[in-house]
């Protein structure tokens, strides 16, 4: 069984649709988007004036590889506004896999209603419309009026697709920088922005006078917009592999990864930034001390005491999170429900040994380790029979859930072949604590090569909160395996 890392991908939309006769074109803007410094794809986005609102939409392509194998990732986003700013709808949709998923948002007085869709499954939640926020008409003219002011600190909110809900931003005018976009030196204002939301990340753009984007930078997550011509962006690219990209080379090769049952691992960044309140502990892993450089991690593989584990279904409410469905994971689906209810047929309602069962089935029935989707719900997993290690683990989770054991998602990295690459396993709940286990590998426990970095309950489908964890990691991260053990034998290393 070969293990991969999990690919995290920027959400970007919109769909460009004919625009009628009577529409003000304001903007009809190119980007071409960057992965690690490799064009991976593009963004179109128009601005017009229809009757009496401004609609702003974005049509997004990304093409990269994983293991060779190209992955398609299409979007499209549609915001509505008043022209004073007032926000009036939004919609996108995105494939990630052969179904598409899409979000609307209707605005309905302090109340934003969102419905979220895979296929025939859709989930409805609502958020508060936070007062001034601001849609992409209104975020432009806000920007124009702070710009051009070297020094200046300023903040705003506007809708996050990704996260669903008001994200907020701290804004540092940088001041004027003579930027070479489209082989023409410019004066741009280059400005910083922070957001809790985006913890350890922070965005870069440079804008015009008038508060239109040309640039924008996020060093944290390796990527990149520039503004271009409509040929250059569309043009053929020569397409990022992001696994082969992004895996770390480590100083050995556990030629028995899942046999290993404790590890001690030196971890740090290349940068020298802190990593210390970066990494979980948890039953699995722990802080052993700090280096002249990062820290030292303790990783086990830990199983529950049988004599502690309850039976399922949970009913505590505290775990609600963790035992809904959503677009992602459809635990009302009947052939989800019904392959893990026999999955847990001879258990005896044991939370462990019936997520055991559930593991096995899944290891067993994914026969397709294909590469080319990014993410797939997990009927459509179960249905097409194929994924990488978000598909099994997403299909795990929903199984699980549909039975009443708590469960989430978990991202980080594995060893494979002497390197570390990024990878999403489970966790669920058992009665004294969360205990992991990977479906792609199929042991009935986690060894000590998984190291953690995040977990999700993937509340209303959303991971977006892992990609945000391990974003500070990409193209930064060092380890360093100091030793292991495998059947109470101990290797040390230099």
């Amino acid at each position: 069984m070969t293990r991969r890392s999990l690919v995290i991908l920027p959400l970007l939309a919109a769909l460009i649709l004919a625009v009628p006769a009577s529409a003000e074109v304001l903007s009809d803007l190119w980007f071409e988007t960057s992965l690690a410094g490799s064009p991976v794809g593009y963004l179109h986005e128009t601005m017009r004036i229809e009757a009496t609102s401004v609609v702003t939409e974005i049509e997004s392509q990304i093409v990269v590889k994983r293991m060779g194998k190209p992955v398609l990732i299409d979007g499209r986003e549609h915001w509505a506004e008043t022209p004073d700013g007032t926000p009036l709808s939004y919609r996108s949709a995105l494939r990630l896999a052969v179904e598409e998923t899409s979000l609307d948002v209707t605005i309905d007085g302090d109340i934003m209603k969102l419905r979220k869709a895979t296929g025939e499954d859709a989930t409805h939640t609502s958020i508060p419309l936070e007062p001034d926020v601001l849609w992409p008409l209104a975020l432009r003219e806000f920007h124009a009026e702070h710009v051009a002011n070297a020094g200046e600190t300023y903040s705003f909110s506007t809708f996050d697709p990704e996260l669903e809900q008001v994200v907020s931003y701290d804004v540092e005018v940088l001041g004027p920088e003579s930027v070479v976009i489209m082989e023409e030196a410019r004066s741009l204002h280059k400005i910083r922005m922070v957001s809790d939301a985006y913890p350890g990340i922070e965005f870069f753009e440079w804008r015009d006078s008038e508060g239109r984007l040309w640039k924008m930078e996020a060093p944290e997550l390796s990527v990149a917009t520039v503004r271009t011509t409509r040929e250059a962006a569309v043009a053929s690219k020569d397409a990022t592999d992001l696994v082969a990209s992004t895996m770390i080379q480590t100083n050995a090769d556990i030629l028995r990864p899942y046999e290993v049952d404790s590890a001690l691992y030196e971890l740090w960044l290349d940068d020298g930034a802190e990593i210390e309140g970066r990494i979980p502990e948890d039953a699995r892993q722990q802080l052993e001390g700090t280096t002249g450089r990062g820290v030292l991690l303790r990783v086990s593989r830990v199983v529950p005491d049988s004599t502690k584990t309850v039976k399922f279904p949970v009913r505590d409410p505290d775990f609600e999170p963790y035992l809904e469905g959503n677009a992602l994971m459809q635990v009302w689906y009947p052939r989800i429900l019904g392959a893990a209810s026999k999955s847990v047929w001879e258990t005896e309602q044991d939370t462990w040994r019936g997520a055991i069962g559930i593991e096995d089935w899944v290891f067993r029935v994914i026969e397709n380790k294909g590469f080319g989707t990014a993410l797939a719900s997990a009927r459509e997993v179960l249905e097409r029979q194929e994924g990488d290690c978000s598909e099994h683990a997403v299909l795990l989770v929903a199984m699980a859930r549909s039975v009443g054991i708590p469960s989430r998602l978990v991202s980080g990295i594995v060893h494979v072949n002497g390197r570390f690459g990024y990878h999403m396993w489970a966790e669920v709940w058992t009665g004294d604590g969360w205990y992991a286990l990977d479906a792609t590998v199929g042991q009935g426990s986690v060894d000590a090569t998984h190291i953690k970095f995040a977990d999700s309950a993937a509340e209303n489908g959303r991971v977006g909160d892992l990609a945000i964890a391990i974003a500070p990691f990409f193209n930064r991260l060092g380890v360093r395996i100091v030793e292991y053990t495998i059947d109470g034998k101990t290797v040390t290393l230099d």
